[in-house]
C-alpha cells in the first residue's frame, strides 16, 4: 500500500523538465528512505500531461518519481477563471486540481 503522504508536481511542457527531475532528486536526497522519525514515509509522484509532454520525457520522469500519473488537459473557457489565472495557460490551476481528487494521500 502506499504510504499516506505524498510530495506532489505537475509537468505541462518538455521545457519544466530539467526542473522537475532536480525536484525529484533532491526529495530524495534530503529526505531518508526509511524514514527516520520525525521524517514520515512519502512518494514522489509527478502529474503529466501526456499531449503535450514527448515520450522520452515521461519515461526520465518514471525512473526519477516513484508514481507518475497521466493527466487530460481542462481548458478554462470561463473569462472570470482566466482573469484568475493571471499569466498562466487556461489549463494549469485546472488540471492541479487532479491532485486534490486523489483518495490514496493525506
Amino acid at each position: 500500500m502506499a504510504p499516506p503522504y505524498a510530495f506532489v508536481t505537475l509537468l505541462t511542457s518538455d521545457s519544466y523538465l530539467p526542473g522537475a527531475l532536480t525536484l525529484a532528486a533532491a526529495l530524495h536526497d534530503i529526505h531518508p528512505s526509511p524514514p527516520v522519525p520525525p521524517e514520515v514515509d512519502f512518494q514522489s509522484v509527478c502529474l503529466v500531461t501526456p499531449e503535450t509532454v514527448d515520450i522520452s520525457s515521461i519515461k526520465l520522469l518514471r525512473k526519477a518519481f516513484d508514481l507518475v500519473v497521466g493527466v487530460e488537459i481542462i481548458v478554462e473557457d470561463n473569462e472570470r477563471g482566466l482573469q484568475l489565472l493571471g499569466e498562466y495557460p487556461p489549463y494549469v490551476a485546472h488540471i492541479s486540481h487532479h491532485s486534490f481528487l486523489c483518495p490514496y494521500y493525506t
